[in-house]
């Protein structure tokens, strides 16, 4: 169980969804972007509210790494969750770096997400 507002970038509407569903099982409020541009729109207006963004990292228009960096420049503090379709690669790797909070494969359990979101918010 936790609280607050998570932001979820993802350019499938049933992964966005999915996720919004089990988030607020476990309490938290969610908003939902079907793409990188939507998503920095939204983390603009919303960033002293969002306790963690669900980042998708292949999308049209605007990719993960490129939504990441972007949303860093804005809150250098965010907290990103990263999540693919294609196992941790170099591109996961490289975002990591740059100080992503977490990777999670899809598709994923509610219970792999809950945990997931709680380590993120859990970290000082």
């Amino acid at each position: 169980k936790g609280f607050g507002l998570v932001l979820i970038i993802d350019d499938e509407m049933i992964m966005r969804e999915m996720a919004s569903s089990i988030l607020h099982e476990c309490g938290y409020t969610t908003i939902t972007a079907e793409n990188g541009k939507e998503g920095l729109e939204i983390f603009k207006s919303q960033k002293d509210n969002i306790k963690v963004v669900i980042l998708d990292m292949v999308m049209p228009e605007m990719g993960g790494k490129e939504t990441f960096i972007k949303i860093k420049e804005i809150k250098s503090t965010a907290k990103m969750l990263l999540s693919s379709g294609f196992r941790e690669d170099e591109r996961v790797q490289s975002v990591l770096k740059l100080g992503a909070d977490g990777f999670l494969q899809k598709p994923y359990t509610l219970e792999k997400l809950a945990v997931a979101i709680n380590e993120i918010t859990q970290k000082s």
